[in-house]
């Protein structure tokens, strides 16, 4: 009976040994390949942020990683996570469209006569205000380009606005601190509005409302994305 024993307690230890080195091995068998993806439009950065979650750095024994440089970036993961990342790529990193911003500057108050200058954004305008009616003041065209700044006068100088201009994804543009100011931007003076948007081509925003300075009548400063346009 005490040789039985001895040989069920080898045997069991036996039986225990192999399982761990079963597991251990099932967690170092994690098969990762390393695979340099090229950027043909979309920014390395902005493509790190929309590939990061499919990176498992935190993975034990083969951790994900990722690294970037311009024009391309380097990830080391599981096939089926490659897969993944050139799945977001292919949706991701395609040509911007062609558009041009085009701000219009409307005041609002009693005016009866409609003015076709604002016809597409008249119809906007009356969903959300109660005013009698609007007419155009100014307008300006920007045809954007990534990471760069808009700053332009209109209504004869009276009025500028100026933006900083992001592209965020292949169909969403992004303007940072847009500001709309009597007369030239300057240091010292504040600004009539400001506000940060995105917006899409074919999309149109109400930016926001200020006074009119001498006035009573209320400005509208409104956004159109125009695809496939030429600047004014």
């Amino acid at each position: 009976m005490k040789t039985r024993k001895t040989s069920l307690t080898a045997v069991s230890g036996a039986l225990l040994a192999a399982g761990l080195l079963a597991l251990s091995g099932c967690q170092r068998g994690t098969t990762v390949d390393t695979r340099t993806f090229a950027l043909k439009h979309l920014d390395s950065d902005v493509a790190r942020e929309l590939i990061t979650p499919y990176v498992y750095g935190d993975r034990e024994g083969t951790p994900g990683t990722l690294s970037t440089a311009p024009g391309a970036i380097t990830v080391r993961e599981t096939p089926d996570n490659l897969q993944k990342i050139q799945r977001v790529l292919d949706e991701y990193d395609v040509a911007r469209p062609d558009i041009r911003l085009h701000f219009q500057l409307i005041e609002a108050d009693g005016f009866t006569d409609t003015d076709p200058a604002i016809a597409p954004v008249e119809a906007q305008l009356r969903k959300v205000f109660q005013f009698n009616g609007y007419r155009l003041v100014g307008e300006a065209f920007s045809a954007p380009a990534d990471r760069s700044r808009i700053r332009q006068s209109f209504a004869g100088g009276v009025y500028s606005i100026e933006a900083d201009v992001l592209w965020t994804q292949p169909n969403t543009l992004r303007l940072d601190n847009v500001r709309l100011w009597n007369g030239p931007p300057a240091p010292m003076k504040t600004p009539v509005l400001g506000t940060t948007v995105n917006i899409k081509p074919g999309q149109t925003l109400i930016l926001g409302t200020a006074a009119k300075e001498g006035s009573k009548s209320t400005l509208l400063l409104t956004l159109r994305a125009e695809k496939g346009a030429e600047p004014g």
